[in-house]
């Protein structure tokens, strides 16, 4: 079981892959979506990725973050944490023995980057994403393969409705 305290919230993680999210986003409203280079390979999709045993989810997103697209906690200037997990479930994973995990469950985390700070893909020490570009949530949201378009919707929801909104109003 991986436990969030924040939230008192479990996700049993022998049937999803427990895992953190980002968001990134400009004062455009733009997000940064990224290019898979690894399988699924040309997939375009959020920043996110594993939570390794004896981690919390911050200690998580800083190091995905650092080792996937080269950027660090100081390269933003507000970040949010998404309220709720989401889940997704693989395809075929019930049809398909060889799958160890239904799916898999992330935490969200909504980072605005500091106007002066450019993603440089060549900063992250692994080679996850071959590509990015900042795009609507709607082209976002499009542009990603089906089993996420849920997450991504609701995701958008609460950016549009309640963080971006509130930061134009600020």
């Amino acid at each position: 079981m991986l436990s969030c305290p924040s939230m008192k919230t479990e996700i049993d993680t022998r049937f999803f892959r427990a895992g953190v999210g980002t968001v990134i986003y400009n004062n455009k409203g733009e997000v940064a979506l990224f290019e898979r280079s690894q399988n699924p390979v040309g997939v375009w999709q959020f920043q996110q990725g594993g939570i390794d045993l004896g981690e919390d989810t911050q200690t998580t997103l800083w190091r995905e973050l650092q080792e996937e697209i080269g950027l660090v906690e100081s390269d933003f200037e507000i970040i949010t944490e998404y309220p709720f997990w989401t889940v997704y479930q693989d395809v075929n994973s019930v049809a398909d023995s060889t799958k160890t995990r239904l799916g898999q469950a992330h935490r969200w985390y909504f980072l605005k980057l500091k106007d002066e700070v450019r993603i440089d893909l060549n900063k992250a020490t692994e080679v996850e994403a071959s590509d990015f570009d900042w795009v609507s949530f709607d082209k976002a949201i499009e542009t990603t393969e089906e089993l996420k378009k849920h997450v991504y919707r609701e995701l958008e929801t609460y950016f549009t409705d309640t963080l971006f909104l509130q930061q134009k109003t600020a």
